[in-house]
């Protein structure tokens, strides 16, 4: 297919927080994979120009809204923390910092591993 032009980018700085009880444990690295898997395509510390353009044009094919990061990190804690108690609190957070507009575009969402499994109902 052809993609539309691209007129710009947006770096996004997503939060991803769990509220658990003592006797569970959380690897940080485990959220930073799952925030990281989130997005519309990965980021990385050097790049040849030929794979700058491949990770913009990947990324354009895969495009996501804010509230897009947010439902995808909800989803990813669901699946990666099934031994979590329901009364486990969520938040997930996410902001696109814009470029060429002068404000930027947030997402958050607040709630328990209990309501985010009853919506899956």
């Amino acid at each position: 297919g052809c993609l539309p032009t691209i007129s710009h980018n947006q770096r996004n700085v997503t939060t991803a927080m769990l509220e658990v009880p003592e006797e569970f444990e959380v690897e940080a690295d485990d959220l930073i994979e799952i925030v990281e898997a989130s997005f519309s395509s990965p980021t990385f510390e050097i790049l040849k120009r030929t794979e700058e353009a491949n990770v913009v044009i990947t990324a354009h094919r895969n495009p996501k809204f804010v509230e897009d990061v947010v439902r995808d990190n909800l989803a990813l804690i669901l699946k990666r923390y099934p031994q979590l108690p329901d009364d486990t609190i969520v938040t997930v957070r996410s902001e696109s910092e814009e470029s060429i507009h002068k404000h930027n575009a947030m997402a958050e969402r607040v709630t328990t591993l209990g309501e985010l499994r009853s919506d899956l109902v």
